[in-house]
């Protein structure tokens, strides 16, 4: 029965998902315009090539991306190949570009409806003489075209888009997904989108695949101990790199989770997420009056997207530790940002606030020196308890809240130059109770969204 079912919804989502021949045809039309016109224009440029899901056929419909490297001698300069790419880049986008920045900086702009992505890269022989990471780029292409069955792009987008439905899709810092190539890979690994499904339901922690040798005890070991991803997919273009670094423990689990829910009952909504119901303000308060959380809010600038949300992940991560080592138990913590205006850090608690005292153990009984010097320091206030001493010390922070507002004062002094620091310097609200103040405008989605996953 789930066999059939699983069937039916293939057929339905690959129905909205597969490119028409027209915009195949358009793409194509494109593409071939732009690698023409680089091609014509004098410079030191060596070539212009196609790269991405578009070039390996496996893009979705309405995708509307179009990435080519433009290529140059890897003897040229790296600062010289880097502008030269760029003029290039300008001279096609004519006046609608903007500079965007991976390693180096690339053009990114829209040409006839379709983003545009213009990237200089070395055109290198092997990916040991790599100069910069994009200049891997193009073997992946050659790599999936050599390898991929005609069937399985079909596949490949029935497994991008459930990455994208559950919310696991894209290697950037703001989701820390599959990328698209991983993407590939794992079809080609596994054959089809139910099989990946079935074995990723399995997967454990540190899962270790290779796609062109078969992995022995001693090389799973290796790799699990030179790679830090929960998921290590090695590169078949590159062996020294892993696919799946920028995979975090929450998708990685994410992904299994609904593998292993879509595996016992298949549905459409896997692909096709339902809109998220936005709370009344009578619902969202009376589900936030059973909560402790907190939101710090300030202003979003224009700046690439990695380097905002690589700064909210690390953020979070030392306000995780900060807060803990004041004796706050962290439940969840949420980033989010409409990335035009605001941004919100959002952290949940066991308690927002503590007993102006804690217990804290100290030696054993039998340890007469440390026991003595134990007494000194605490007086009074030792008690034996189970063959330890104990001591009732004062904490410094009784409040959630007030040891975030240390603690972001503390950041904006030692790291002033970074980004997060100086939208924290310039305006920042901390929202604690009932949240009526953030409950607005876009943020009411992500809102009524974390409110309803407990």
């Amino acid at each position: 029965m789930a066999k059939q079912k699983t069937k039916t919804i293939k057929k339905l989502v690959l129905e909205k998902i597969i490119p028409s021949k027209q915009e195949i045809i358009k793409e194509k039309e494109i593409t071939n315009k732009i690698i023409k016109k680089i091609k014509s224009l004098k410079g030191i440029h060596l070539d212009a090539v196609l790269a991405g899901s578009l070039s390996r056929n496996t893009h979705l419909k309405e995708d509307k991306d179009i990435d080519i490297f433009i290529l140059f001698d890897k003897k040229i300069p790296r600062d010289k190949f880097i502008k030269e790419g760029l003029k290039i880049a300008k001279k096609i986008s004519g006046k609608n570009w903007e500079i965007d920045y991976g390693e180096h900086p690339y053009v990114k702009t829209e040409i006839e409806g379709h983003k545009v992505e213009l990237i200089p890269a070395y055109k290198i022989q092997s990916t040991q003489e790599m100069l910069s990471s994009v200049d891997r780029t193009p073997f992946h292409t050659n790599f999936i075209q050599e390898k991929i069955k005609e069937n399985q792009r079909n596949e490949i987008r029935l497994l991008k888009k459930f990455f994208k439905g559950i919310e696991c899709y894209g290697a950037e810092l703001k989701t820390q997904g599959f990328s698209g190539y991983l993407t590939e890979l794992i079809i080609l690994k596994y054959g089809a989108f139910e099989n990946a499904l079935k074995k990723a339901g399995l997967w454990k922690d540190k899962k270790v695949i290779l796609l062109t040798e078969k992995l022995t005890k001693k090389k799973e070991k290796e790799l699990a101990g030179k790679f830090v991803s929960p998921l290590i997919f090695l590169d078949p273009t590159d062996e020294r790199r892993n696919v799946s670094a920028a995979l975090s423990e929450e998708t990685y689990n994410r992904f299994k989770t609904k593998a292993k829910e879509f595996g016992k009952k298949p549905s459409i909504t896997f692909f096709f997420p339902k809109p998220v119901k936005i709370l009344s303000q009578k619902d969202f308060r009376k589900k936030i009056s059973k909560r402790n959380i907190i939101v710090i809010e300030t202003d979003y600038e224009k700046i690439h997207e990695d380097v905002v949300f690589g700064q909210l992940r690390s953020f979070l991560g030392k306000l995780r530790k900060e807060l803990e080592k004041n004796d706050f138990t962290i439940l969840k913590e949420r980033l989010w940002s409409n990335q035009k205006t605001k941004m919100l850090l959002l952290v949940e608690v066991k308690e927002l606030r503590l007993e102006k005292e804690k217990l804290v153990k100290g030696p054993p009984l039998k340890m007469k020196e440390h026991a003595r010097k134990f007494k000194e320091k605490h007086g009074r206030k030792v008690k034996k308890i189970k063959g330890y001493y104990h001591a009732k010390i004062k904490r410094k922070h009784i409040k959630a809240e007030t040891t975030i507002k240390e603690f972001i004062e503390k950041q904006i002094k030692v790291n002033p130059e970074k980004f997060l620091a100086k939208q924290l310097k310039k305006k920042y609200k901390i929202h604690t109770g009932n949240l009526n103040g953030i409950y607005k405008e876009e943020m009411k989605e992500f809102l009524s969204k974390y409110l309803k996953k407990k």
